[in-house]
C-alpha cells in the first residue's frame, strides 16, 4: 500500500507541475495522472516554452525524490509508516527521472508512448541519436549510484537486528519486505490503470517506469552486502506488516479521486 500511495503521488505531482508550468506560458491544460493535454488557443509553441514546460517536470521529480529522502532521514526514528511512503517516494521519483533519460532512445523517430517530457525537448532541438545514448548512459549511472545505497534505509525498518545482521538474512528480509510488495503493487497498479486509464501508450509508459524501479531494487539487492548494519541503526518498526488506518483511508481517497478524474480536469485560473 505504501508503494502504491507513493507511486500515484509522484505521478500525479509530475503531471500537475507540468500543467502549471504550461499555464505560465499561457497554455490551458487538461490534467490527469496519465499526463497533460495542452490547449493551444492563440499561443504557439516556441523552443523556450517547449524546453521549460517539458523538462521542468523531470527536474521537479528529481527534487521531489531528494525531498522525500530528506523527510525520511529527518523523521525515520519516529515509528510511523508514513516514513515508508517517503522512502518509496524517493526510490520511485529517482527511478522515473532515470526512465526519462531512457525514453528518447526507445522510439527515436516516432511520436508514440515515449514521446513525452524530455523526449519532446530532444525532438524539438534535433538531438542526434548518439547524444541520446550518451544521455541515457549518464541517467543510468545516476540510477546505479543511487540504488547502491537504497537497501540500507529499507533494512533499517527491521524490528530486530538479527533479521539484518548477516548477508543471507539481509537478502531474505529485503526480498520479503521490498521486492515482493513491489511486484504485487506493480500488478495492482497496472490493473487499476488498465480499467481506469485504458490508453495503451500510458500503460506502456507506466511499465517502463516500473521496470526502472525494478532495476533500481535489483541493483540494491545484488550489492546489499556493502551496506553494513549496526544494532543502533535498526529502527525496529514492529508494525511494518500491519495496515495503518490513516494510510488505508488515504489510499481509498486517492483511488476514488483518480478514478473520478480519469478524463482529467482543468486548472481553475
Amino acid at each position: 500500500m505504501a508503494f502504491i500511495i507513493a507511486y500515484l503521488t509522484v505521478m500525479f505531482l509530475f503531471s500537475v507541475v507540468t500543467g502549471l508550468i504550461g499555464k505560465v506560458f499561457g497554455f490551458d491544460s487538461n490534467i490527469s495522472i496519465s499526463g497533460v493535454k495542452f490547449d493551444l488557443g492563440s499561443h504557439k509553441w516556441e523552443p523556450m516554452s517547449v524546453f521549460v514546460v517539458y523538462s521542468f517536470g523531470t527536474f521537479f521529480t528529481a527534487g521531489l525524490g531528494l525531498f522525500f529522502y530528506y523527510v525520511f532521514s529527518q523523521f525515520k526514528s519516529k515509528i510511523n509508516l508514513a516514513n515508508l511512503v517517503m522512502l518509496w517516494g524517493s526510490v520511485i521519483a529517482i527511478s522515473i527521472v532515470a526512465a526519462q533519460g531512457l525514453l528518447p532512445c526507445l522510439e527515436p523517430d516516432e511520436q508514440k508512448a515515449c514521446y513525452t517530457n524530455l523526449t519532446v525537448v530532444f525532438a524539438w532541438f534535433s538531438f542526434p541519436l548518439f547524444a541520446l545514448y550518451i544521455l541515457c548512459f549518464l541517467f543510468f549511472v545516476i540510477l546505479v549510484f543511487f540504488s547502491i545505497y537504497t537497501s540500507k534505509p529499507f533494512l533499517s525498518f527491521s524490528y530486530s537486528f538479527s533479521k539484518v545482521s548477516k548477508i543471507d538474512r539481509k537478502r531474505k528480509y529485503y526480498f520479503e519486505t521490498v521486492i515482493i510488495p513491489y511486484v504485487i503493487s506493480c500488478i495492482l497498479i497496472q490493473q487499476f490503470m488498465h480499467y481506469t486509464y485504458p490508453n495503451e501508450n500510458f500503460r506502456i509508459l507506466n511499465l517502463i517506469y516500473m521496470v526502472c524501479i525494478g532495476i533500481s531494487l535489483s541493483i540494491s539487492f545484488v550489492v546489499i552486502n556493502i551496506n553494513d548494519m549496526r544494532s543502533e541503526e535498526v529502527l525496529r518498526y514492529k508494525n511494518l506488516q500491519t495496515v495503518s488506518p490513516v494510510l488505508f483511508i488515504l489510499f481509498i481517497l486517492m483511488l476514488i479521486f483518480f478514478t473520478t478524474t480519469n478524463k482529467g480536469f482543468y486548472l481553475p485560473f
